[in-house]
């Protein structure tokens, strides 16, 4: 289950311990040589090591009164020896106590008085008097008050609620002194646990409850520790409807049933806090189901002040987070595993857009400070994964997301980021073809997605082709590993190459393959495919210039192939269209500018010119082989008219010969008939008696 940590819990969210302090009021008796009958002025020291108060504190958890009783047993001692001269005594002494506390009352000797003096936001100074203390002498004393646990006021640590109890542990001595020691009392049924600090004794009360002990204190002025129970909350479910961009953004707040203030505060930050993030990412509200925002607090070693759980579809608050928290988790309502993939990029552009969002609201925030002390915990960004709260490498990882998130606003400009964030919501990758694909149709280019949200190499596409701007340094800088420099110079030289192919290409589309290697920066196999392409692209341009010089209409049929990635059968029709043109050029040439009588009785049944015009006609339509045909027809009438017309000249000589000679042989013969006649009757002319 992926979890999106918000803002670091910093120790001082856990409450800073200010160390108590106990003062004893000294004075000095000066006693006369029997007789004198003066008294001395008393003189008053500081003596914190002549008087000592060390303690035996007993905090006790009240649930149904939502408040913790804490009773201080109290050992006084004076510790300086008396002269026959002086006599030494306190009256009275001082001890801090937890800012907020109430109710002082203080037992045990009859006289005793405690008063409040002194109230800072750290703490609340208590005058404690009782009757003289002499030297050597001990008196036990008992300060009993209480701490209001609402989580509120000037004590916001204490909390006592249904479901939860947090308490900071002090203990209580003077300066000096050793000894002192601390339990913690819990009823039956609490989860307890001490998250910072040591009460390393555990026991069970006779009522069942939990007893935290941490027996005596050698440095009880620097003892702290911080205890925390859990019960099984009870929660109200409060519905909440946000206009976000136009569309409406449901949630359900889910506080503890006993703190209606956690969920007044959430709705209100909540219905000023989305729409400015909305406008300013530029992605509509994703989520169809409500969006829980739910009050919690983390028992985890390192705890953090949110949670997003996209699985879920919760945002977890902590009861004592700020209102920047609970800015930064609504920024990861967009800024999660579903629009990007890593973590460095959700925690800094979350981080990021609450901070500008939080300067509109007025909702006091501060930036991740990269400090010279965190840089020396730095580490590529990449590589960032949880590790708990405090540590190093996650308070590194906060402050480093966040200024490579601004460095990278800062280049490319909010626009820029909308547009990226769109993209990566919608699963647009980068590298998308031209506007129409295919010279087939024409249809409008559905955009090439992608299976999921970018990485910080996609991220990179993204971001530099939405905004023309080179952003590689900065991730070479934040969030790269070192061993990625390679990729990012292949990266530099196939992006030269991709941009140099695409514009030799036209309005043609590189294959999706060139692309998909480059989404996947797969470099070595997009150099091949698009040094293939470019041979291609290559043989079109020479192609299309000899159709323009021979007027000549290409079919329009490489487009598509090329596009589907069929270099080898790109550039075999390619090859077949030039030769076609070359059969036509071929057979232009063939024509003659000769009109010689032969000539003209050679091309008597031929069209040259028009099998010449059916072979353009012919490649328009993409019939090579009636191109081819029609150009053959065209070549052979102009080559061989002038052979074809002498020979035709030679038949037409030869047959009128022959027709000659046979004519002059039938008229021989008639000549000859006639002859033979005319002597036939010239004999009969001569012999008259012939009958």
């Amino acid at each position: 289950m992926t979890r999106v940590g918000g803002p670091l819990r910093t120790t001082a969210a856990r409450g800073l311990r200010l160390v108590a302090l106990a003062v004893a009021a000294f004075s000095l008796l000066a006693v006369a040589a029997p007789g004198a009958g003066l008294l001395a002025p008393a003189t008053v020291r500081g003596a914190s090591t002549d008087l000592t108060l060390v303690t035996s504190a007993t905090y006790t958890v009240l649930p149904a009164d939502r408040r913790i009783g804490v009773s201080v047993a109290i050992s006084a001692k004076n510790h300086t020896s008396e002269t026959r001269t002086k006599k030494f005594y306190f009256d009275h002494a001082f001890l801090a106590v937890q800012p907020g506390s109430t109710g002082f009352k203080v037992t045990g000797v009859k006289g005793a008085t405690v008063r409040v003096t002194r109230t800072t936001k750290d703490a609340r100074l208590l005058r404690i008097g009782f009757p003289r203390l002499y030297s050597g002498k001990t008196a036990a004393l008992r300060l009993s008050f209480v701490l209001p646990a609402t989580g509120k006021g000037a004590n916001p640590q204490v909390r006592v609620g249904s479901g939860l109890v947090t308490l900071p542990v002090w203990a209580f001595a003077s300066t000096g002194a050793t000894g002192s020691s601390v339990s913690v009392r819990f009823p039956a049924g609490w989860d307890v646990a001490v998250e910072s600090g040591s009460l390393p004794q555990r026991s069970k009360a006779a009522d069942g409850g939990t007893v935290l002990g941490s027996g005596p204190l050698s440095s009880p002025l620097t003892f702290f520790a911080f205890v925390s129970a859990q019960h099984p909350a009870v929660y109200k479910d409060k519905p909440l409807s946000v206009d976000v961009g136009g569309a409406t953004a449901s949630l359900v707040l889910r506080g503890w049933a006993d703190d209606a203030g956690w969920s007044a505060r959430m709705a209100a930050l909540f219905k000023r806090a989305l729409p400015a993030l909305g406008d300013a990412i530029g992605v509509p509200w994703p989520h169809a189901d409500p969006l829980v925002v739910q009050e919690a607090v983390s028992r985890e070693s390192g705890a953090y002040a949110g949670l997003f759980d996209p699985a879920a579809n919760r945002i977890e608050v902590a009861y004592w987070a700020s209102d920047a928290v609970a800015l930064h988790e609504a920024a990861h309502a967009w800024f999660n595993g579903q629009l990007v993939a890593d973590r460095w990029a959700a925690e800094g552009f979350a981080s990021w857009y609450a901070q500008h969002a939080a300067a509109g609201l007025k909702v006091k925030s501060t930036q991740p400070a990269l400090t010279d002390a965190l840089r020396l915990a730095a580490f590529p960004l990449e590589t960032w994964s949880p590790s708990g709260s405090g540590t190093a490498q996650e308070t590194y990882g906060y402050a480093a997301s966040y200024a490579a998130a601004d460095a990278i606003a800062q280049r490319v400009g909010p626009e820029a980021l909308a547009r990226t964030w769109a993209a990566a919501a919608g699963r647009v990758g980068a590298y998308q073809p031209p506007a129409t694909i295919g010279a087939s149709t024409g249809a409008p280019m559905s955009p090439e997605l992608v299976d999921g949200p970018p990485g910080w190499r996609g991220l990179l596409d993204l971001l530099e082709e939405q905004s023309g701007t080179d952003v590689s340094d900065v991730f070479a800088t934040w969030v790269a590993d070192p061993t990625a420099a390679g990729e990012l110079a292949a990266r530099r030289s196939a992006r030269d190459a991709y941009t140099r192919t695409v514009a030799l290409a036209g309005d043609w589309a590189l294959p999706r393959a060139v692309r998909d290697a480059m989404r996947a920066w797969q470099f070595a196999t997009a150099d091949a495919l698009m040094a293939d392409a470019r041979t291609v692209i290559a043989q079109r341009t020479a192609l299309e210039s000899v159709a323009a010089r021979d007027g000549v209409t290409l079919p329009g049929d490489l487009r598509a192939t090329f596009e589907a990635g069929g270099f080898v059968a790109t550039s075999a029709r390619a090859e077949a269209e030039r030769q076609a043109l070359v059969a036509i050029e071929t057979a232009a040439a063939a024509r003659s500018s000769d009109d010689d009588v032969l000539s003209r009785i050679g091309n008597i049944g031929a069209t040259p010119d028009a099998d010449l015009a059916s072979a353009r006609a012919a490649i328009a339509t993409g019939d090579l082989t009636g191109a081819h045909d029609a150009a053959s027809r065209a070549q052979r009438a102009w080559t061989g008219a002038w052979e074809e017309g002498r020979r035709r000249a030679l038949v037409g000589v030869a047959l009128l010969a022959t027709i000659l000679v046979l004519g002059a042989a039938v008229i021989g013969s008639a000549r000859r008939g006639r002859l033979r006649r005319r002597r036939m009757m010239g004999h009969r002319d001569l012999h008259p008696d012939a009958g």
